[in-house]
């Protein structure tokens, strides 16, 4: 081997370093990513070229200088190969990034001018001259404490480079670990030709170092230049992510909150809710405290909550799933809160156009003012008429919850619909209200029914009930052509009233 060859072979690099920037800028230049791959090239082309000079002069010294001056780009090279690893996961343009290359650049600045000076000190090199010149220059190097201090130095880059890639590659998509696998090669190329260099006696003609960073940056640039599909998808998991209305919150094994979206963070300040909170069971906690209920749908990890939020109640629903890996094991969870206030309202205005009261199944007050317009006839005589008023609504819904009290309506609802003689029909007319219309029934035949409700209640209440089932009821019948229906009404409602009072002296 010679000295023309050695530089041959130096030329050869550059042509693929600078074919690589060529088709990197004309293919790729949009990616922010590229810009690091690109600077990166430039280094290593200057590495190149300082190489070539030690062996291209025919002056000893400024040979010797040149072999020593190539370590300013050699000392830039780790520190963008760290950033360029890192802006290959992120597409983001970040004012951090400027400021930690500054950092970062405080020590290859201090190798640089040491390169430029070393002539006039040994801090690089403790011995350095030519053992032979021609026809191949063999260097005797004994290498200075400085440069064990800038190889130190870069191994921390290179190897931050490796665990930067190692870290994300495991967070990616199947479809982007291809091109992310290029990259960790290159890094790993790089850094292990770089050790087999300074650790072992190879010799000095070809730096092998040199060799592998640029084969690592063609390698490199492959995996930039498969990852358009990928990183399409990285990108659209990430808007998803950020735009989506529902509130996504992301956490551990341990539940704690590693994670949310910036719909999540608005919905928490809108509750007036601390984002310190890392716990989910804790943000849990503090929606109990603006919540009027919640109910549990059993055996499918889901949740409604109904808050109070500006003095009007909205409804979420909860669902609860695993995040698992590849093996299937568990690493965290992920939960959604989803806003279904419209479509409760909308089930509910559906519902009320069907004449169907949704918790407890009877009849409207919609469907009733249909039937009481159309009983209100001669045939019907005599036609009785029972209000009915839930006792202790308001004190089970206070102590026990909502949920409770909307058990009591519907337990009391069972029992009227139970009870009604066939063609007559129970109605739910408002929040702890019921009616039961009876046409061609006289008063003494609606007190059986009467009679025989409270006998269900007795009954019912000798059981284990959380809560004490009572309803007043108030009969009034019209018996002739000549009443107003709704003044019989008026008067089943003021005897249910009689009643209700005679149960409240009663407890």
């Amino acid at each position: 081997m010679t000295n023309l060859l050695v530089v041959f072979i130096y030329a050869v690099l550059v042509a693929i370093v600078a074919l690589t920037i060529l088709f990197a800028y004309i293919r790729d230049r949009n990616k922010l990513v590229t810009k690091y791959l690109i600077r990166l090239c430039i280094i290593t082309i200057g590495w190149q070229v300082f190489a070539a000079l030690h062996f291209f002069v025919n002056d000893e010294a400024f040979s010797l200088w040149a072999f020593d001056a190539k370590l300013v780009f050699v000392a830039f090279a780790p520190v963008q190969l760290l950033l360029l690893s890192y802006k290959f996961y992120s597409a983001k343009s970040s004012r951090r990034i400027t400021q930690l290359f500054g950092v970062l650049s405080v020590l290859p600045i201090i190798t640089s001018v040491l390169a430029l000076t070393s002539p006039f000190h040994r801090l690089l090199r403790a011995e350095l001259f030519f053992v032979q010149f021609v026809p191949l220059r063999i260097l005797h190097n004994v290498r200075g404490p400085w440069f064990w201090v800038h190889s130190f130095y870069s191994y921390i880059m290179m190897l931050s480079s490796i665990f930067t890639i190692l870290y994300y590659h495991t967070k990616l998509p199947r479809g982007f670990r291809v091109p992310s696998m290029l990259v960790a090669i290159g890094s790993a190329i790089a850094l292990f030709s770089n050790i087999f260099v300074v650790f072992t006696s190879f010799s000095q003609n070809i730096d092998l170092t040199l060799v592998g960073l640029s084969i690592a940056l063609v390698i490199t640039y492959a995996g930039i230049t498969i990852s358009d599909e990928s990183s399409l998808l990285v990108q659209a998991f990430d808007n998803i992510f950020s735009y989506l209305e529902d509130y996504i919150f992301i956490f551990n094994n341990k539940r704690i909150i590693v994670e949310m979206n910036p719909a999540a963070r608005s919905w928490m300040e809108l509750l007036g809710i601390r984002e310190h909170i890392m716990s989910f069971d804790d943000l849990l906690q503090s929606l109990v405290l603006n919540t009027t209920d919640i109910s549990r749908v059993f055996g499918t990890g889901e949740q409604d909550f109904h808050l109070m939020i500006d003095q009007q109640v909205s409804h979420y629903n909860l669902n609860e799933r695993p995040i698992t890996d590849q093996s299937g094991r568990k690493i965290g969870t992920f939960a959604i809160f989803t806003d279904i206030t419209r479509y409760r309202l909308l089930i509910e205005r559906i519902e009320e156009s069907a004449g169907i009261d949704p918790l407890t199944n009877l009849g409207n007050r919609r469907s009733y003012e249909l039937a009481l317009k159309s009983l209100d006839e001669p045939s019907s005589l005599p036609f009785s008429v029972i209000l009915g008023d839930v006792n202790g609504l308001k004190f089970v819904n206070d102590s026990m919850g909502h949920a409770s009290g909307d058990n009591l309506l519907k337990t009391i609802a069972q029992i009227l619909s139970d009870a009604c003689p066939y063609g007559m029909h129970a109605y739910r007319i408002g929040g702890d209200e019921f009616v039961v219309l009876m046409p061609n029934t006289s008063t003494a035949q609606a007190a059986v029914y009467v009679a025989a409700i409270r006998l269900v209640v007795a009954e019912k209440n000798k059981g284990e009930t959380p809560f004490k089932i009572s309803v007043a009821l108030g009969i009034a019948t019209k018996d002739n052509e000549d009443q107003d229906i709704l003044e019989c009404i008026a008067i089943a409602d003021k005897n249910m009233y009689l009643d209700k009072e005679n149960d409240r002296r009663t407890r």
